[in-house]
Order: structure tokens, then sequence, then C-alpha cells
């Protein structure tokens, strides 16, 4: 029995199919009398209009018989033959064109751009948040400092896992690199991969990287141009006009101004993202540092105004210095002194003043004050340090 080829209204190659099966399409709507068709015997993809009769479906229409061009006269040259243009070139059903290592190359550092551009903005902004919560000072929670960086480890991996099986299983078959290139993924029979199938073959590229990238060169001398990963998953990487209606449209040689061209502008677009992220992170991670330096500084003052509330229950009145609470003289390079006196309004104060430390960066020279209130408790202020780098309860 004769058994047909046929492209659906979603561009999808359907068959081998009886002929009583292609005329059911038909009648359902699946197929149109444009749609093309292929069965053995013919030389290239057809509309389905002209084989209805043969399926006994309609009679076909006649075909407008085109008069041959007159001889050429004496003195004149003959005339050229037109070349048939991409878009309706002949194409059989194993016209595919498959999209070569430059095409790839060229998606794959467009995607890699994207996923890598959306991680570090995340990763910048759980920074910078993770930077203002140790501002205050105080013991960092570990266990949520280890949750952080788990967090983050597996955060790159899922962001590229939905997006490059999320896009590889849509409508469009291709990432947003893909697209641009105007290449798509397919599988062994030609048609759209299911979310499973597209996470699987995301999964065979980790053979591709294990294997320092040798994987991915291997697109450039398989038959079908198929990557480790391709190979390992049985899909194939193919023009985007490949396996529809109209095969004749497939590129079959990638542009080489083209290729050069992406690969240019991601190299400028990648230097420009990083340098926004570094006029970012490198001011805040400078903040951070400087921050953290002030931790110790303030637990001391804190422990120092333990001692002076117990001296003042007991005597009444205010330490005049460290060493009248028994408070040992040593401190860390980034303290130049402490001092204990009492204010105009007879309150207590804890004064540290910081050295010249460089790692203190701009809060060297400044001074942080433990003052006690009315009410028994202990206010904090800041000065000759920038807010910025003020902890969050001197503010």
């Amino acid at each position: 029995m004769q058994q047909w080829y046929y492209v659906d209204r979603h561009h999808d190659r359907q068959g081998p199919v009886s002929p009583e099966g292609l005329a059911q399409a038909y009648r359902q709507g699946k197929v149109t009398r444009d749609s093309l068709v292929w069965r053995d015997g013919l030389a290239k993809w057809e509309p389905l209009g002209e084989h209805l009769a043969e399926l006994g479906l309609d009679t076909p229409q006649p075909q407008p018989q085109l008069q041959p061009p007159p001889p050429p006269t004496a003195g004149d040259t003959a005339p050229a033959t037109p070349a048939p243009a991409a878009a309706i070139r002949a194409a059989g059903p194993d016209d595919v064109v498959d999209a070569g290592f430059l095409r790839r190359f060229a998606a794959f550092l467009i995607d890699s751009l994207i996923v890598s551009t959306v991680f570090y903005g995340i990763y910048l902004v759980g920074f910078v948040l993770l930077a203002l919560a140790m501002a205050g000072g105080g013991e960092p929670d570990e266990s949520a400092m280890v949750a952080g960086v788990l967090g983050f480890s597996l955060l790159y991996p899922l962001l590229s896992l939905a997006y490059f099986a999320g896009m590889e299983s849509s409508a469009k078959q291709a990432t947003l690199g893909k697209m641009v290139l105007g290449i798509k993924v397919v599988d062994e029979r030609g048609q759209r991969l299911g979310f499973g199938h597209a996470a699987g073959r995301w999964l065979a590229s980790a053979l591709s990287y294990l294997t320092f990238y040798i994987g991915f060169a291997m697109a450039g001398f398989t038959a079908r141009k198929q990557a480790l990963h391709d190979l390992v998953a049985s899909t194939y990487v193919v023009d985007q006009w490949a396996y529809t209606d109209q095969p004749g449209r497939q590129q079959r040689e990638p542009s080489g101004c083209l290729v050069a061209v992406v690969i240019g502008g991601f190299l400028l677009l990648a230097l420009f993202v990083v340098g926004i992220l570094a006029a970012i992170s490198i001011p805040a991670y400078q903040d951070y540092v400087g921050r953290s330096k002030l931790v110790e500084p303030m637990e001391q003052a804190r422990r120092l105004a333990l001692q002076v509330d117990d001296f003042r229950r007991n005597t009444d009145r205010c330490p005049r210095d460290p060493e009248e609470i028994g408070h040992p003289d040593s401190a860390p390079p980034e303290i130049e002194a402490f001092r204990l006196f009492e204010d105009a309004a007879g309150r207590c104060v804890v004064a540290v003043e910081l050295g010249e430390a460089d790692s203190l960066g701009e809060a060297a020279g400044g001074s942080l004050r433990l003052r006690l209130d009315g009410q028994g408790g202990w206010t904090c202020e800041a000065s000759g340090i920038p807010d910025r780098q003020v902890p969050s309860d001197c503010r």
C-alpha cells in the first residue's frame, strides 16, 4: 500500500499514513489543499490539491500550460535560465539542513550571556542583602550562610535547565540564541521535543562539559552535525524551516557576516554587562569589608559597656578609664584606643577610637560611642565614618 507523508497546520511533518488516513486528515481540517505532501515516486513535496483525485477527494484543478519562450533570433544571445528563488527550491522528504558549528556556537554565546546575566543579577542582589544584614554586627547565622551558599550553588543549573528545556520544548523549539541564528531542536523524527526529552538533552550536555568542550566541538565533524549530547539524546539541531511546509526556505550556508556580527555583539555586550556588575559590586564589596571590620570593635565596646554597668551599680559613678574596671590595654590593630568618661549630663560613655589601618577604608580615624541613656540602655553613635559603613544600630 502506498504510504504518504504530509505537513500539518503546525508545520510538523507527519507520516507515514495510508491514503485513507491522509483523506481523513483532509476531511478533519488537519491539512488543506495547500499543505505539502509526498509519497514514493514524487520528486519533491507537492500541494495536496494536486493529488485530491488520486485520493478520491476531488478533481484536481487544471494547471495552466506555460508557452515556451520563442527561440532566439540571429544575433540575439540565448536568455539565461532564471535561478529559482530560495523560497521555492525543490525539497524532498530528506531535504533537511542541519545547523553547522558556527551557527550553534553563536547561539550558545547568546544563550550563555542571557543565563549568566540573570544569575549574576540575582547573585548581586543577594550579596548586597547579605552585606546589609551583617552591617549591624553580631555573630552571623552560620546555618543561614550555609543555606545561602547551597542555594546559590544550585541557582545557576536550575536557571539553565528552566531556560534551555523550557524554550526548546516550546512551540518555537528554540532558545533566544537559536531564534536569532534561525535554528531549532527536533527529535529523530523531526518533531518537537517534550519537556522531559529537552531536560534529558540538557542533562546530557554535562558530558560535553566534562570532555573539556570536545563534546560541543563534535558538531563540527559528525555526519549530521550532532554534538555529544545530541547523540545521547537522539536530537538534531536544524534550520528553522526544516520539517515545515516551506522547507525550501532553509539556509544551507550560514552567513559569515551574521555570525561575525553576533559574536562581536556578544563580546561587546558581555563587556558592558561585566562593567556594570563591576561598577556595582566592587563598591558594595568594599563597603561590606569595611562594615565587617567594625564588627569586632562594636563587640568589644558592648562587652566594655556591660562592665561599666556593673561598676556604676557598685560605685554610683562612671569609671574614669578602662584600667579602673580591669580592661586590658591590648587592642586589635583596627582600634587605636578605648576611652571611658562621663558627659556633661552625667551619663557614662564608652568610646572606641579607630586607628588608621588601611583595612578600615574611609572609616579609618573615626570613632564609635555607646552612651548610657536614662532608661538603663545604651545608644550608639558614630563619628567620622561614612553612613554606608556605619553599623545599622548606630544610624
